[in-house]
């Protein structure tokens, strides 16, 4: 049987002998794949790491087995951080979270360091030992960072319910810095369920393309049970995701299911689908003129099928005008999808309506145009089972 966890919190300082402890692991855990970094560096939070807990809302909680510290996490106040909000500021353009979070640096909690013995993963503990740092705080938002290599950390933190900000190029190392944050008190809740059931499933948004659904696979409905194959958000798909929905959203996701990919995916989830919604952006629909055909090219001919003389034609004539979609600025609009794919168009007046609405807002001509909400992709909420 294994020896309970304890929790102990200090708030602006804590012992020698507590420090002492907390540099053993720091400089285990990150001298570790795949992490890989220098050891004579990570010791230095023997001497940075009290100077950060004085920080204006300094507080560095520590899990103990047997008296022996197993895991700890070291959080301050945005405002008390000068590299931190040099990391963000490098997002501030593309992200409006960060950038309130740099206009409100006191509302903000940086999780600095979080760590577990290898020995005591898979209990829990760097969950417990992040609630307890982040229990009763006064900032509204929370902020952490993991390097890219650490592909298994970032997806802990995200079925904790952070997402991702962007990434950060770090000076005088190749990989990047994943910054994720969650509002503080939602994502203390998650962190201590209330709910037994909820204990044994962590949620994960994944984002479904349409072509994928409207060429094969489902029908999807809430509640049912499903196993997708799912790819992490990546450089690449970040950059397409980006462009069709913006930055905020994307954020929001993560992964991509894809099942058409020849390869095997990095990731099969299973799980129980809590909320499918429809992604769609608002589009002018525009209509011009066909040009004229080029001189002496005569228009297809319909061809005759049948029996002669039964005035039975097979062909089709080009309609006189051209249509095309013009994208209107604005936000994506998410909205509840009962089925994916659609069993049929009976949501385009609510969409259409949407779509007027937010054109409307912008004062944007439609005179000449429709303006209709053009369905991007899905997101689908997975209550993935944990064993």
């Amino acid at each position: 049987m294994m020896s309970p966890v304890g929790y102990t919190s200090f708030t602006g300082s804590a012992p020698d002998g507590v420090w002492g402890e907390v540099t053993q692991l720091f400089v285990a855990a990150f001298t570790a794949e795949p992490y890989n970094e220098d050891a004579i560096d990570l010791a230095t939070i023997r001497q940075w790491g009290p100077e950060h807990l004085g920080h204006r809302g300094g507080r560095l909680v520590i899990a103990t087995v047997d008296g022996r510290i197993v895991g700890f996490a070291l959080a301050h106040g945005l405002d008390a951080d000068p590299a931190w909000l040099g990391i963000l500021a490098q997002l501030a353009d593309s992200s409006s979270t960060a950038a309130d979070a740099i206009a409100r640096p006191a509302d903000a909690v940086v999780v600095h360091e979080l760590a577990v013995s290898e020995d005591q993963r898979g209990r829990g503990i760097a969950r417990g030992c992040l609630a307890a740092v982040l229990q009763d705080r006064s900032e509204t938002q929370t902020v952490i960072g993991v390097y890219e290599r650490a592909t298994e950390a970032a997806a802990m933190y995200r079925s904790w319910g952070l997402s991702e900000l962007g990434r950060v190029p770090m000076p005088g190392d190749a990989v990047a810095l994943r910054v994720l944050t969650a509002p503080t008190t939602e994502l203390v809740a998650r962190l201590r369920p209330t709910n037994p059931e909820s204990a044994r499933m962590t949620r994960r948004t994944l984002w479904l393309s349409p072509w994928e659904w409207d060429c094969c696979g489902g029908p999807l409905e809430t509640g049912q049970r499903v196993t997708f194959s799912v790819w992490p958000v990546d450089d690449g798909q970040r950059t397409w995701l980006t462009e069709a929905i913006g930055a905020d959203l994307t954020a929001q996701i993560d992964g991509v299911e894809m099942h058409h990919e020849e390869g095997p995916a990095p990731e099969r989830l299973t799980g129980r689908l809590a909320k499918l919604s429809r992604v769609s952006m608002p589009s002018r629909l525009v209509r011009t003129k066909r040009p004229p055909l080029p001189q002496g090219v005569a228009r297809a001919a319909l061809r005759p099928v049948g029996p002669p003389g039964s005035g039975v034609f097979i062909g089709s004539r080009p309609s006189e005008y051209v249509t095309h979609h013009e994208p209107v600025p604005g936000l994506p609009v998410v909205s509840f999808a009962p089925r994916i794919p659609p069993e049929s168009e009976f949501e385009n007046a609510d969409v259409r309506a949407a779509a007027q609405a937010a054109v409307e807002a912008r004062e944007l001509d439609t005179a000449t145009s429709e303006v209709e909400l053009r369905l991007v992709g899905y997101l689908v909420e997975l209550d993935v089972d944990v064993d």
